[in-house]
């Protein structure tokens, strides 16, 4: 193993070097596969290594130093450790009794376990030692050092093979070791859970990955460990079992001093019988008599948390089969005779406490528990199958993208017979079912708490982890509890009840962040990065609508009589817009497969609708910096992609579609300069449509990219075909996301010739390979496109305006304006200061008003005689005298009740809390005439404006 983690580095900086070398070379030439090879059986000794079931027998003089954990990431928030030891009696000699007797702090029964931290042995830490023959846990998180005391360590003769199991775990500053006694026997005993709750928000664990090292038994000569530590090395036995779902063995070391190599390991018997796959390999077995055989019945168990994950695999040189989980469905899929297949279960399957059972005869069925999917099946002959993943060559062979299991598996035999595999790569021993669950997430709208938590009484800490690269997206938000997590323009902003704190710095920076937010009698504290958040101020703040991706990691709330582990985002109901056990900072592929299930109305289409929207996909690019992103299937983009739209303009420039490239081919563009079409590979890579196209008339235009050629078709009429020198076609790198409209990264260098403003026009029927792309999943300054006639008004399209500081509630007071809706369901104005409120609302054909104030709520609504689905404008007026408030819709009249309140900010068209007003959508449809007091007010000045809003446009009824 010492020959084999130190040839490791070397051969995998050889295999990139050679992988680059290789690409120009003949097959005959190229080693990278005999490289990987050589990596692969490296891999499996460490992989053997690691499913050995002993303990490491330490003499009180020697220590091992194991690699630390990979991603230092993965700890820095949630850490849990499963380690098992015995405590060996001391075999002093006398007079070394005797000195021992007068050094306390040295005492034979206090000795050191383990130490994770920096080499100098300054900043954070966790580490064990005993102390007095109790194991005491301590953690410094930020600074602030964390202790737990247990219990008393079992003390047992060398060679024993009694041991206590220990498992600690942290989440955040909160911490809990839960001890159980001479395990291995059949006289076991779990002793209650010990926990260290602390009154403080620090809880990141900061390491250096550059100075961290990994201490087991003892340390260096030259190494002082921090004081809590500073005890004799140790006399007993260890095994080490995982550090959060990552197998650890001591005999996996870097390094190893003064062990003893006679001294035999004590062996420790397995009680599990499961595999654990660690979400990176796969197991192979060879089928036994495969020429016998023309029925074969495999069978297992699995228990994972995963929605993504690749379960079975089988083939032979003519076809081959394999079942996976994507999102959530259960899907086989195959190959055979030239015929490809693919059926899936019109249901979620969970891999939870899941059997399987997979019938390979007439047909090929899959039965998960009392259900099953199957398909039509030519018999053949197989010689091999897989377990959990599959090896590079065979997923590029298929193009099989199902993720490896992470998970357990136990139980599987093949036709009746326990599986002796013949190749085993990323799976280890027993099952760390405690710690298994999806702790990420990838959401793309915000996250409603209530989903994870059922609250008893008000939270006392929520703590989560997040990274973005955009400015602008929210991250949580409780309608019980009335507070929400957001970023605006980079800053961090809280919102909680009358409480509003936002970051003084921005945290879109695409890196992990970890975050705190306590609830005190004197406030609320919160806490970034170990740091208390200094206010910042509000005016800096601007947002911006669309579906912007973030990830978030480990969200906990600290319960009193809840598990100290991060909520499983596995129970989350799949939609388009979260993405559990998946961080990916770009938005969801148009192909990816999403679960049918009844379409929730999203705020753009809410309420009953008065009339034809326009065209489906239909877009309007209304400024110079609009743009929509898409993403899109990485093979789609690759090989051959071929793109149509029809486009709308009257400007003689600007950016219409662009997609960046990381190979010889820089970008793909499509724009418009001198009111000619144009498209561009890049420099001296650039063909046009002879014919201007900016007389505002709809043109269709194609475009596609061949092995040497790419193509551009305008109104069917082909240009003349541009070139590329090497097929370099065939080596297509581009990365999503794709745009319509301008560049917001500014992204193109002068060179490319490429403008970065968008073209000012409309956009519809984007298509890939003739199938329509869905909604894009992000968009700035976008409009619907009004393809006629305007008026004038304010056309609201799921956005609204904000005017601050303007609107004051009084003892009088009246509201006028008309309204045109397209739907019937949507929020008009809303004010809110403290308790205080007004809502004008549209509610199916009804003008509702509901007003609050510290004295309680009153309400009322008028149905008017016209339907106000009949294309025309309506008047509405709302007025209050002393304590009457009026509502008027045309020329009918509803009741007079009493309020009495004053506000201050005036939201227009809906709002970006949605729990605070009655009706949660936007308002869909055309404003004019919004009159204060009988004076007139313009949205031009003075007003903030967010999402699709024309502020004095309005498309005119025919």
């Amino acid at each position: 193993m010492k020959s084999f983690n130190r040839a490791l580095p070397v051969l995998n900086n050889k295999l990139v070097q050679i992988k680059a070398l290789s690409g120009g070379t003949p097959t005959s030439a190229n080693i990278t596969e005999s490289i990987i090879r050589i990596k692969d059986i490296i891999n499996e000794a460490r992989n053997f290594v690691n499913r050995i079931s002993a303990a490491t027998t330490f003499n009180g003089k020697g220590h091992v130093e194991l690699h630390p954990p990979k991603k230092l990431e993965d700890i820095k928030a949630f850490t849990a450790v499963d380690l098992s030891l015995n405590h060996h009696h001391s075999k002093l000699p006398k007079s070394d009794q005797r000195r021992k007797r007068h050094q306390h702090r040295c005492r034979e029964d206090n000795l050191f376990v383990f130490y994770l931290g920096n080499k100098n042995a300054s900043g954070d830490y966790i580490g064990m030692a005993i102390r007095n023959t109790v194991l005491i846990c301590v953690c410094k998180l930020g600074g602030i050092i964390h202790k737990v005391e247990t219990s008393q360590i079992t003390v047992t003769n060398v060679n024993s093979s009694n041991f206590d199991r220990v498992f600690f775990r942290r989440v955040y500053q909160d911490a809990e070791v839960n001890i159980t006694q001479n395990y291995t026997s059949q006289t076991a005993i779990s002793l209650p859970p010990v926990r260290n709750l602390p009154n403080t928000t620090t809880g990141v664990l900061s390491l250096n990955p550059d100075s961290v090292v990994f201490y087991v038994g003892g340390y260096p000569e030259d190494f002082i460990p921090p004081e809590e530590l500073r005890y004799h090395k140790y006399r007993g036995a260890i095994k080490f079992s995982y550090i959060n779902d990552s197998p650890v063995s001591l005999f996996n070391y870097k390094r190893a001093v003064n062990m003893d190599l006679k001294q035999p390991a004590a062996k420790i018997s397995q009680t599990e019988v499961s595999d654990y796959y660690e979400g990176t390999g796969y197991r192979m077995a060879f089928i036994k008599h495969p020429e016998k055989k023309t029925r074969r019945l495999f069978k297992f168990h699995t228990n994972s948390p995963e929605m993504n994950a690749l379960l079975f695999y089988i083939e032979n040189e003519e076809s081959f089969f394999c079942v996976f989980v994507a999102r959530g469905l259960l899907v086989l899929r195959g190959q055979q005779a030239d015929r490809e297949v693919r059926v899936q279960s019109p249901d979620r399957v969970s891999l939870s406490d899941k059997q399987f059972a997979i019938i390979i005869a007439d047909r090929f069925i899959v039965h998960y528990g009392s259900k099953e999917i199957s398909t039509d099946y030519i018999k053949t002959r197989y010689t091999r199958y897989y377990i959990g993943g599959l090896p590079a060559q065979l997923r590029q062979r298929h193009n099989i993208t199902a993720a490896p299991l992470r998970g357990c598996v136990d139980h599987l035999t093949a036709d009746a017979e326990v599986a002796e595999y013949n190749r085993t790569l990323g799976v280890s021993g027993g099952c760390p079912v405690s710690v298994l669950g999806v702790h990420a997430a990838t959401l793309f709208s915000p996250l409603a708490i209530e989903s994870l938590f059922v609250w008893n009484e008000p939270p006392i800490r929520v703590s989560l982890s997040f990274r973005s690269k955009y400015r602008h997206a929210v991250l949580l938000e409780s309608s019980s509890q009335d507070f929400q997590l957001s970023l605006a323009d980079g800053f961090l902003v809280f919102k909680s009840y009358n409480c509003t704190l936002w970051s003084d710095k921005r945290y879109s920076d695409g890196v992990w962040h970890y975050l705190s937010v306590e609830w005190m009698p004197t406030g609320v504290e919160l806490s970034i990065d170990n740091v208390n958040v200094t206010l910042g101020q509000s005016s800096l703040i601007s947002q911006q609508e669309g579906k912007f991706p973030v990830c978030i990691e480990n969200i906990y709330a600290r319960r009193p009589d809840h598990a100290l582990t991060p909520a499983d985002l596995s129970v989350l109901s799949l939609t388009a817009d979260i993405f559990p056990g998946q961080c990916r900072l770009h938005p969801p592929s148009h192909g990816e497969s999403v679960p049918k299930k009844p379409q929730k109305h999203k705020p753009t289409t809410a309420g009953s609708q008065c009339r034809q929207q326009q065209t489906q996909h239909e877009y309007q690019l209304s400024e110079a910096n609009s743009w929509l992103s898409y993403t899109l299937p990485q093979q789609d983009l690759d090989y051959r992609p071929h793109f149509s739209l029809h486009f709308m303009t009257k400007t003689s420039k600007g950016l219409i579609l662009h997609v960046a490239g990381r190979g010889v081919i820089p970008l793909l563009a499509l724009y418009i300069a001198n009111g000619k079409i144009k498209m561009s590979l890049g420099p001296n890579r650039t063909i046009q449509h002879k014919q201007k196209s900016n007389d505002g008339n709809w043109h269709k235009v194609e475009l596609s990219i061949e092995k040497s050629t790419f193509h551009l078709l305008v109104d069917e009429i082909r240009v003349t075909d541009g070139r590329l020198p090497k097929d370099e076609g065939s080596s297509l790198d581009f990365h999503n996301p794709v745009y319509l409209g301008g560049d917001p990264e500014r992204s193109y260098s002068k060179e490319h010739n490429v403008p970065t403003n968008s073209v000012i026009g409309c956009i519809r029927d984007f298509k890939m390979y003739d199938v329509a792309v869905s909604q894009p999943n992000s968009r700035h300054k976008i409009l619907p496109c009004f393809d006629g006639r305007t008026e004038i008004g304010t056309y609201f399209s799921g956005g609204h305006i904000v005017l601050d500081h303007f609107f004051t509630v009084g003892s009088r007071f009246e509201l006028s304006f008309e309204l045109r809706p397209q739907h019937l369901l949507g929020l008009l104005f809303h004010l809110q200061s403290g308790k205080t409120s007004l809502n004008v609302y549209l509610m199916e054909n009804k003008v509702g008003v509901k007003m609050k104030d510290g004295d309680g709520a009153v309400s009322v609504s008028v149905k008017p005689r016209k339907n106000l689905c009949d294309g025309k404008f309506h008047v509405v007026q709302v007025s209050k005298q002393h304590a009457v408030i009026k509502l008027v819709v045309d020329p009918t009249e509803g009741p007079s009740t009493s309020s009495s309140t004053s506000a201050a900010r005036l939201y227009i068209g809906g709002t970006t809390n949605r729990h605070i007003a009655p009706v949660s959508s936007p308002f869909i449809g055309c404003l004019r005439n919004v009159r204060f007091n009988r004076k007139s007010v313009g949205f031009e000045m003075n007003s903030r404006v967010f999402g699709p809003v024309s502020v004095n446009k309005c498309p005119a009824e025919s």
